[in-house]
């Protein structure tokens, strides 16, 4: 395999986006070489790469074929068509197991309903699927620093006086969508493109916003992820290889990486797979035949994957430090979930700082 051999199809393991290093889990020394035309690609045109919002909570919302407004969250989404803001605010308060937070987020539902229902075309038919960002119970703030909304984890800012500045400083509820659904509970839903008819002046709703900073990628870098993946190629393959009683080595060291991500242990992720493996819930005898295997192509793959994590912590700390018209901190600190790349369907995460939920 040579890096003209590079792959332009978006791999189809993992999630519907996947961590630019999982590639190599996923294909070997061909995911490598994949991940490798992306950086170099991603540092001539950054065209598609747009913000990975930290939205939160989960909204579906649309109108019936007569017309009539449904709002729900994820988790009634195709189960719970709630028709009025009392009717979400009750669903709320039956789930769960009466936390203390669930009344302050039922009365928030229930106003955020108020808000889209009033706001939402009369002609729209189909639902949207989306984000929320900020909401009457959860405003927007203005600071010496811009205007600033923290759905979740990562704190926004942005620039008073740029277009979108403007419109946010004047709406109420601000949401940004991913799909388009048809009816209540498909679960196939298609990209939007056009936001323009869902926003008004109480409502901004975004969807894809992207970077206007091109990055530099250091050319030599990837040459050392090529040459990486093509001297080790065989030994990387053979080691993914599926046999018998362990058909899965990828979903194990995919695994591996996110639990190391979790406990913030990527600094010894070369060196930690069989300690890891040792208290993990992979089988007995599936443990037994990784550490009677051969560790040449495991160390391979792994150091395939701290290059290309540290090629890509590149591109996002270059990114987060560009001036834009919406900025983002997370504890204080410059950055937040990281970036996409639409066309190749990448996510740019900086997992050394931003950690999933354990």
């Amino acid at each position: 395999m040579r890096a003209n051999q590079f792959l332009t199809e978006a791999t189809q393991k993992g999630r519907e986006y996947n961590h630019l290093e999982d590639l190599v889990t996923f294909e070997g020394a061909r995911g490598a070489l994949k991940a490798a035309e992306v950086l170099q690609r991603l540092g001539q045109d950054s065209n598609d790469v747009a913000i990975k919002w930290d939205g939160n909570p989960t909204l579906f919302w649309g109108r019936e074929p007569d017309g009539e407004f449904v709002m729900t969250g994820k988790n009634g989404w195709g189960k719970n068509k709630t028709t009025s803001s009392q009717g979400l605010a009750d669903f709320v308060m039956s789930t769960g197991k009466g936390e203390e937070w669930r009344k302050d987020f039922a009365s928030e539902m229930a106003g955020v309903f108020d808000v889209l229902e009033a706001n939402t075309p009369s002609d729209m038919r189909g639902y949207v699927y989306g984000d929320l960002l900020y909401s009457p119970r959860k405003p927007i703030a203005s600071s010496q620093a811009g205007l600033q909304f923290t759905p979740n984890k990562v704190t926004y800012t942005v620039d008073p006086n740029s277009a979108l500045g403007k419109r946010v400083a004047g709406s109420s509820v601000g949401v940004v969508v991913h799909t388009y659904h048809d009816a209540f509970g498909d679960n196939n839903g298609t990209v939007i493109k056009d936001t323009k008819s869902l926003n008004s002046n109480d409502v901004v709703v975004l969807g894809q916003t992207y970077v206007t900073h091109q990055p530099k990628v250091d050319t030599g870098v990837v040459q050392d992820i090529v040459s990486t993946a093509n001297t080790n190629a065989q030994i990387i393959d053979t080691w993914l290889a599926p046999e018998q009683g362990l058909s899965r080595k990828d979903a194990i060291l995919y695994n591996y990486v996110n639990q190391m991500t979790k406990q913030g242990k990527l600094d010894r992720l070369r060196t930690g797979f069989f300690d890891w493996l040792k208290t993990s819930k992979v089988s007995a005898g599936q443990q037994t035949k990784l550490m009677a295997g051969d560790v040449k192509g495991l160390d391979a793959i792994l150091e395939l994957v701290v290059k290309i994590q540290s090629a890509k912590n590149d591109i996002i700390d270059q990114l987060d430090s560009a001036g834009a018209d919406v900025t983002a901190t997370t504890k204080g600190e410059r950055g937040g979930e990281g970036y996409v790349a639409t066309r190749d369907k990448i996510k740019l995460v900086p997992r050394h700082r931003w950690q999933p939920n354990l």
